[in-house]
């Protein structure tokens, strides 16, 4: 298997597991993989070593296409700076809208190595949301504020909807918790 096919490969392996994902969450096999993949076991078992590393995968492939996501918003010219704040900070591709977040709180949860990945990119790669912070501030739209704190309040406000979507104590989607958290956080930070 070349480079080039050996890419196609694993991008259609971790579409699959996370649909599989979807589905059943970290109690999906990599039989019921390999068939929904139409290939053998053996053909994924080259591509990575077991589940939680695909599961592994699959979360830097969302988030590296949620990272793509972001730069679209960002050099977006017909939003102002205030609105290219809100959907950088709740940007989710279209394609993971529909995800069972409830699924990857529950495996974020009960694997480690899941957790310390999830985390890991959480915290990691501020700095185009802080910039468009800088940049409201410096138009007249945004006060000043400590934005690694704004960080932490939206972190904490993520695993807040996830908490509040587990226990079933909102009848809003997750996206429309996650707007719903963003409009509070900016009501504290935006010069009307």
């Amino acid at each position: 298997m070349d480079i080039n096919e050996m890419k196609k490969t694993k991008i259609a392996i971790i579409d699959a597991t996370i649909e599989e994902f979807n589905n059943k969450g970290m109690k999906f096999t990599m039989d019921e993989l390999a068939k929904r993949l139409h290939m053998s076991k053996k053909t994924i078992y080259k591509i990575v070593d077991d589940k939680s590393e695909l599961v592994i995968d699959a979360i830097n492939y969302c988030f590296d296409l949620v990272k793509k996501e972001e730069a679209r918003i960002i050099n977006d010219p017909d939003l102002d700076i205030v609105e290219k704040l809100k959907r950088t900070v709740i940007c989710i591709p279209d394609r993971f809208t529909n995800l069972d977040w409830m699924k990857v709180s529950e495996a974020v949860a009960a694997y480690p190595k899941i957790y310390e990945q999830f985390k890991l990119r959480i915290d990691n790669d501020w700095e185009p949301t802080f910039k468009l912070i800088d940049e409201g501030v410096k138009q007249g739209k945004l006060r000043p504020v400590n934005k690694e704190l704004f960080k932490i309040m939206v972190e904490a406000g993520f695993e807040g909807v996830l908490k509040i979507r587990n226990e079933g104590n909102t009848d809003l989607s997750y996206q429309e918790s996650l707007e719903e958290m963003i409009s509070i956080v900016m009501v504290g930070i935006e010069i009307k």
